[in-house]
């Protein structure tokens, strides 16, 4: 397995469901309406970042 650079996490979801589906891995889920973030599934394709109106998807190095 490859060494990772950083990870995505969730800062201030406002529960929009903007993301919802986006990630094609699978790797976004949600608790009481707000998203998370599955980083064994995550690829740092960005997908949510991009698409998140609030954001709340955030890339941490």
């Amino acid at each position: 397995m490859e060494e990772r650079e950083g990870f995505i996490v969730a800062i201030g979801c406002r529960k929009c469901g903007r993301c919802e589906n986006i990630c094609p891995n699978g790797a976004l889920y949600r608790i009481n309406g707000f998203v998370n973030v599955d980083h064994e599934k995550c690829d740092l394709c960005m997908k949510c970042v991009k698409t998140c109106p609030n954001k709340a998807l955030v890339y941490m190095e």
